[in-house]
């Protein structure tokens, strides 16, 4: 069951907003007072009223912590507030829906049959206003569109729908069961009170015969906790006409137990309001609208708000039992690599001492052998975050302002942190960083606003480039903040070599690492103009240009060289294109087992072995041989040529213009026709070259990404660079990285060079 949209009515800022089809990894950006806390927070609560619902074994929560005038929109508390969340449904998840609903109704068997595997599971959740004060579930449906209606629609099936009535009906008798059961164990509490359970054990001062002992007594030391008028009224009664201690204390058993048999008929009766239900009107909530909500409650979610507990003994505690618990070790072996990777620090837990507590021993959190109180802001902060998250493992993770008391760098690390994890954990931040909107998925960036109420807008790339800077009213500005830089033709690229690096133990963060991209090495004199070199080299920083080899031929790559000059390092790669280093069948095989996964078609077919994925590369490999040698074609008879301006402009006379370009036209047209005359020649070249490093080379040669999509196909999966490049790197052991790559790594990521 996963998250597929949001929406949200009347709650605080928030007049009504949609975020459709979430994802992963979702990013709110805004300005400050925009309403972007208030979004994880209605999602936040929406999850935390729904297990408490289920608690009460119904729909409905007393526990609300929504009741103020000022959580309704503009303090309006004639409407209640709604928040629905869209699922997705597993086939399990349909399946068991549809066994609960024949389990209860047989006669339904044909209805349910009919439901659709793509249907989206909608729960809407309705607050209402004081004087009530709860919340309920209004409405669970499953519908066929990705926008849920309140009112029923052609488009859905409704599985459960609460009228205000029958909430209200609701909503007392959980209110009337809950203080029934309060008083239950309140009394029974009270007859269990150690020292008080005759007139002997009395204070000294109240050792009376029973009859003298003043009633306030009774309820201001044997029952502090408040109770209802009724069974107040009981209690002095007995207390009054009660001849000892233990004739009242029977008196009070009996009334306990009345009670909670009370309490079990007032949740058993049903209701007189009708709710609407899959098989039609009833009196009482239904097991498979139950069972729903259950799957619903078990959505683990955790909520990280601005304002965060300093992280300290409670930790350094959960860290130091890892420690002693049998298969503990592990456990924390990962955190401290997930941590000395993500900050470049390493953290351990000990026992400390301290004279001024009662126990003398308590637990320490070390960072780098140094007290974590004594650590920066920054580090604290990241470490509250990841070790949340590593203790917690939620479903969903709700962050606000991540990049709180965080270097640029560090936010950096910390986005990519968030990233990895959104692939089994669904991640929100809101965020003011550059930082964290340049390295986002931006199909799923999120611009909030608030005009008159809050606003939200789901942006392209096009509109992120125009309005992301806009709305935050500054300017991105990593090249101050970075000692290394290293340009890349793509953004996928950079994925690709922060996995390989964080598995050589490279910390890029650590070693104040930024990655520019030039949108593709046709850029390449854009970037490395004198004015940028000159300006980073005068700032100390280092710079590295790596770049595909492609069909580039060693002249090429001397002219790029000689463009840098002594202001930067340019690393051409030996093997086509950086997706070649990927070409690893250990790793594939994971990655398609990943990609299955992530589909539900794990059990479609058997998982390849690493020899029939060896055989398949082979086999894709020649199947592209064709398309290398063409690409090779292309490169040297496919260049535009151009005419000489300088030519043309040089000692113009009255009307020799004309006649100027004319002579260039002929000459290109000479040029052009020089080519074609030398096509086939230059074919016949290219054809010998290509075979003559084929047997050995042949997989340096091809394009990787078009290499890896074709084996991947094989699987009945894609590969496509830009989105899986990284995942695949991640899949790689550290001895499968090649070489050079590693070399290039160490060379950019080691501080001492």
């Amino acid at each position: 069951m996963k998250l597929q949209s949001v929406s949200i009515k009347k709650f605080r800022s928030i007049d009504g907003i949609e975020l459709e089809n979430v994802g992963g990894f979702n990013v709110l950006i805004g300005k400050n007072n925009s309403g972007k806390s208030n979004i994880l927070s209605a999602i936040n609560y929406f999850f935390q009223s729904i297990r408490n619902a289920i608690r009460n074994g119904n729909v409905v929560n007393l526990n609300t912590q929504i009741d103020k005038e000022i959580d309704f929109f503009n303090r309006k508390t004639n409407l209640p507030i709604e928040i629905t969340l869209a699922f997705s449904l597993s086939r399990e998840d349909r399946q068991a829906l549809v066994q609960d609903i024949v389990t209860e109704a047989p006669q339904m068997k044909n209805a349910v049959g009919s439901l659709e595997q793509e249907m989206k599971l909608f729960v809407a959740l309705c607050i209402k206003p004081p004087p009530n004060r709860f919340s309920f579930v209004s409405k669970i449906a499953l519908g066929r569109t990705s926008k849920f209606d309140y009112d029923y629609t052609e488009d859905e099936e409704a599985i459960l729908t609460i009228s205000d009535e029958a909430a209200l009906e609701l909503y007392e008798k959980v209110s009337s069961f809950s203080q029934q059961n309060q008083d239950a164990e309140k009394l029974s509490k009270m007859l269990n009170k150690k020292g008080y359970s005759s007139r002997l054990s009395l204070p000294a001062r109240l050792r009376k015969e029973w009859g003298e002992i003043p009633f306030g007594y009774v309820i201001n030391e044997l029952i502090p906790d408040k109770i209802s008028h009724e069974t107040i009224q009981y209690i002095q009664e007995k207390h009054e006409n009660s001849s000892s201690y233990e004739e009242f204390a029977e008196s009070v058993q009996t009334l306990a137990e009345q009670i909670k048999e009370e309490a079990k008929k007032v949740q058993e009766k049903p209701l007189k309001s009708k709710i609407d239900t899959f098989t039609g009107e009833g009196n009482s909530i239904p097991d498979y609208a139950k069972n729903l909500l259950c799957k619903v409650s078990e959505i683990k979610v955790l909520h990280l708000t601005e304002r965060r507990k300093p992280i300290g003994e409670e930790e350094a505690e959960r860290l130091l039992s890892l420690k002693v618990k049998r298969g503990g070790e592990e456990d924390l072996r990962n955190i401290q690599e997930t941590v000395s990777s993500l900050l470049g620090v390493r953290i351990d837990a000990f026992q400390g001492e301290s004279s001024s507590r009662i126990t003398d021993k308590y637990a320490e959190l070390d960072v780098d052998n140094f007290l974590v109180e004594v650590n920066g802001s920054g580090i604290r902060e990241a470490l509250r975050l990841v070790l949340d998250v590593e203790f917690g493992h939620p479903n969903i993770l709700l962050v606000e302002e991540p990049e709180i008391h965080l270097h640029p760098a560090l936010e950096t690390s910390m986005m990519r942190y968030l990233k990895r994890i959104s692939l089994n954990c669904q991640v929100f931040i809101t965020t003011h960083s550059t930082n964290f909107l340049d390295t986002a998925e931006m199909q799923n960036v999120y611009l909030v606003s608030k005009p008159d109420s809050t606003q939200i807008q789901k942006l392209d790339i096009e509109e992120a480039e125009a309005q992301i800077p806009k709305e935050l009213g500054i300017r991105l500005s990593s090249l101050f903040m970075f000692d290394r830089l290293v340009f890349v033709e793509g953004q996928s690229d950079e994925d690709i070599l922060r996995e390989w690096a964080s598995k050589l133990g490279i910390n890029f963060s650590q070693a104040n690492v930024g990655f520019i991209s030039m949108g593709g090495v046709r850029n390449f004199a854009h970037f490395a103009t004198e004015a940028i070199l000159s300006f980073l080299t005068k700032r100390q920083v280092k710079i590295w240009f790596l770049i595909d080899r492609d069909e580039k031929e060693d002249s090429e790559v001397v002219e790029l060289q000689n463009r840098l000059g002594n202001n930067a390092e340019l690393r051409v790669l030996k093997k086509r294109e950086i997706e070649n280093y990927l070409i690893c069948p250990r790793a594939i095989r994971e990655f398609v087992k990943f990609k299955r996964e992530s589909s539900g078609n794990l059990d479609k077919d058997e998982l390849p072995d690493e020899a029939d994925i060896e055989n398949k590369i082979e086999a894709c490999a020649d199947q592209l041989k064709q398309f290398a040698i063409n690409k090779r074609v292309v490169k040297f008879l496919g260049k535009p040529v151009y005419p000489s301006t300088e030519n043309i402009l040089k000692e113009i006379q009255d009307n020799s213009i004309t006649n100027k370009i004319g002579e260039e036209i002929e000459k290109m047209i000479a040029k052009l026709e020089e080519n074609k005359r030398k096509t086939e020649s230059i074919y016949d070249d290219n054809v010998r070259l290509v075979n003559n490093d084929w047997s050995s080379n042949k997989l340096d040669i091809v394009p990787g990404d078009l290499l890896l999509d074709r084996v991947c196909k094989q699987y009945g999966i894609r590969f496509k660079k830009e989105r899986d490049g990284f995942r695949l790197a991640a899949l790689m052991n550290e001895n499968e990285i090649d070489n050079e790559i590693s070399e290039i790594i160490h060379e950019i990521g080691d501080e001492k060079k």
